[in-house]
């Protein structure tokens, strides 16, 4: 078949395609008197029947191609301005059915690949799904202007939101968090994500998508162009620049109206309902109106100054100034959590028992993780910081958005120094995932190591750093160091994916469970028993230096074990009440270990905001001032801990209704967070006196 005889079969199939929709939309309109909730009721309903309908009307067209042909000669030649309107009609109706097709997929992956679920959204929410159509086609004709091919500009472009959005199910679908603007920042990183998240895609689904690259690659081989001339394209070009700029800013341009009378509200406070109501489309977009943290109103230096002052001249009782500054390690444990909560379950043997003896004999309790199964940068910036991210847009992770904007943040590395510390970061990993390398360059660390650099490296084959390697990295600083020295590290083992041989042996058996189910839990425990054991051994190592060490040690969220929360679910973990699981999927281990004798304290559950002021109470340093507020917070006015919208306090209690000098305070942290992190920073003397 020659390259013209293709084109002419495909342009015939191709028209009379979009005239059999439009004959058959046309009567399904007229029957139901024009309006869309019933067509799309019709649609969803009787698919088979509509297909077949479909199909009938494309075949009685195909009777009338020679005549079709015929007419199509006559006003080539007759009307020739015609064939340029049928041309743009052609291209409109092409971006118009790659904008319906795309928005339904938008919307099946927001539901998790449910297509009932997905009906149902469309037909309860009509005008917020072809809202959405509308920003796409505008998007498809800007890519054709830019391209001034119809078939590849459709292609790249369908193929790209495609790919968008299923990168969207996945997160969703693990992380249980949507996808937002800001996660693209982690693109850099991507080589090192795939491996981790691979075992969720299908080898099915690999295939499928292959082979359709492949066939849209021959069929684009073989298309001839429908060409456009410069002033048509530069024409849509700047009409839908203009129009998508308008409509990506809609609360600030003409487009405002369109988009409230299309009933799109924009939840600000709450991402999972904003892309539940609004859809994958513009709960994404909503994501690019927001800064990453708003400027508290009033914000000037005067109100920063009288605000930060507050806290000057306030005592610091538990300040004792101890006579040899004793080491300090923060070991942030990947993913650790008691898989032995899952109480419904049972369990070979106990995973933590080192950590469970050590917890009843020093300073412990349980961390309030601001996420679940990631961004774990998120919670080391809160627990090095002593910010808050509940004060930060959804999705944004700060390492990434807004830490390099500066070349100082004040943290406890920068205070520990000004007490004569010295300072190390350990992350047996790649040292630029995150940031990390110029992060904890901002922070003031002096000397960062990484899955390069460290001494340290054994690994399970086919697997990261062991965290028995990074318990003797410590090991060795802390033995070699004369100075008082602070290291601050992040584990990497028992990080996603749990996939069965990732341990020559699973020493505890669990039952209860499927078997894929089974597996997974066994090869978490494990990872989770051995960094029992790498704990244990820092802890019998401590005792015998004569040298005071206190070891702060959490788990930085709960693991992902399987799609959608799926083991939890099926151990009974989830909650009846919704508002328990808000703590249930968040609260991670924490011990505070010396080698000397400390306070005994039980921390029910903290922020890791807090963890910086409760160390500095329990070795008796000196704190910052900026601690002060913090220990207001959660001593005298009981906010024991903040997640996103979520404010509790003691007795896992929900502060819905904020008392007056909670709110004070809150407003006073928010303010001085946002002058330090973000703003000109004139607090910085005050609050962290050098």
């Amino acid at each position: 078949m020659s390259k013209e005889q293709f084109n002419k079969i495909f342009l015939i199939t191709a028209v009379n395609g979009i005239l059999s929709m439009l004959i058959l939309f046309l009567y399904k309109m007229i029957r139901y008197s024009f309006h869309i909730v019933p067509f799309l009721e019709s649609m969803h309903e009787i698919t088979k029947r509509i297909g077949l309908s479909l199909l009938l009307i494309f075949l009685l067209l195909l009777l009338s191609v020679k005549f079709q042909l015929k007419l199509y000669l006559y006003i080539k030649k007759q009307r020739p301005w015609a064939v340029t309107i049928l041309k743009i009609v052609f291209i409109l109706l092409i971006s118009l059915i790659a904008s319906l097709v795309v928005n339904y997929y938008f919307q099946y992956f927001q539901h998790l690949r449910d297509s009932d679920l997905t009906a149902q959204w469309i037909i309860s929410n009509p005008t917020i799904y072809f809202a959405g159509v509308l920003y796409l086609f505008l998007l498809f004709l800007l890519v054709f202007a830019v391209i001034g091919n119809i078939y590849i500009s459709t292609f790249l472009t369908g193929l790209f939101l495609i790919v968008i959005g299923f990168i969207h199910y996945n997160k969703l679908n693990i992380r249980v968090e949507p996808l937002y603007p800001f996660d693209f920042k982690q693109f850099s990183q991507m080589k090192d994500v795939i491996p981790m998240i691979s075992e969720y895609i299908s080898l099915k689904q690999l295939i499928v998508f292959l082979l359709l690259v492949f066939v849209m690659i021959v069929l684009l081989t073989f298309l001839k162009n429908i060409r456009m001339g410069l002033l048509t394209r530069g024409l849509i070009l700047a009409v839908t620049l203009i129009m998508l700029y308008s409509y990506t800013n809609f609360p600030k341009t003409f487009m405002k109206s369109f988009v409230e009378k299309s009933k799109i509200t924009i939840v600000k406070w709450n991402p999972i309902d904003n892309y539940r109501i609004n859809g994958f489309l513009f709960g994404f977009i909503s994501n690019f109106q927001n800064n990453s943290y708003k400027k508290p109103e009033g914000y000037s230096k005067q109100k920063v100054i009288e605000t930060a002052q507050k806290y000057i001249g306030q005592s610091d009782e538990k300040f004792i100034a101890p006579d040899a500054k004793p080491n300090i390690i923060y070991i942030m444990s990947e993913s650790f959590w008691d898989p032995s909560r899952l109480e419904n379950l049972k369990f070979s043997g106990d995973p933590i028992p080192h950590l469970r003896k050590l917890m009843t004999e020093h300073p412990s309790g349980n961390v309030l993780s601001p996420v679940f199964g990631g961004a774990t940068a998120n919670v080391e910036f809160e627990a090095l910081t002593g910010f808050s991210t509940s004060f930060l847009n959804p999705g944004v992770i700060p390492y990434q958005e807004m830490i390099d904007k500066k070349t100082f943040i004040p943290s406890i590395v920068s205070d520990l120094e000004g007490k004569g510390y010295n300072t190390l970061a350990i992350h047996p990993f790649n040292g630029v995932f995150y940031k990390r390398n110029v992060v904890y360059n901002i922070f003031g660390f002096d000397q960062f190591l990484d899955q390069e650099t460290m001494k340290h490296n054994e690994r399970e084959p086919g697997r990261v750093i062991t965290d028995l390697s990074l318990t003797n990295e410590i090991l060795d600083h802390i033995k070699e160091q004369k100075e008082p020295l602070f290291i601050h590290s992040v584990s990497m083992q028992n990080h996603m994916p749990y996939n069965a041989g990732a341990y020559e042996e699973n020493k505890i058996q669990i039952s209860g469970l499927s078997p894929e189910s089974t597996t997974m839990l066994e090869v978490y425990t494990e990872g989770i028993r051995r960094s029992d054991e790498a704990l244990k051994l820092l802890a019998d190592e401590l005792q015998k230096i004569n040298e005071p060490t206190v070891v702060v040690f959490w788990g930085d969220h709960l693991p992902i074990l399987g799609a959608n929360r799926a083991l939890y679910k099926e151990a009974g973990y989830d909650d009846v009440n919704s508002d328990v699981n808000k703590y249930k999927y968040a609260e991670t281990p924490l011990l505070i270990y010396s080698n000397f004798k400390m306070e005994q304290e039980r921390y029910e559950f903290i922020s890791p905001f807090y963890i910086a002021p409760i160390l500095y109470d329990l070795i008796g340093l000196e704190k910052p001032l900026f601690y002060h507020l913090l220990n207001q917070l959660r001593e005298q006015n009981d906010i024991r801990a903040l997640k996103g919208d979520i404010i509790m306090g003691s007795n896992h209690k929900f502060i819905t209704n904020p008392a007056k000098a909670q709110n004070q305070l809150l407003e006073d942290y928010k303010l001085l967070q946002y002058d330090l992190l973000m703003g000109k920073q004139y607090s910085l003397d005050l609050l962290y006196p050098k």
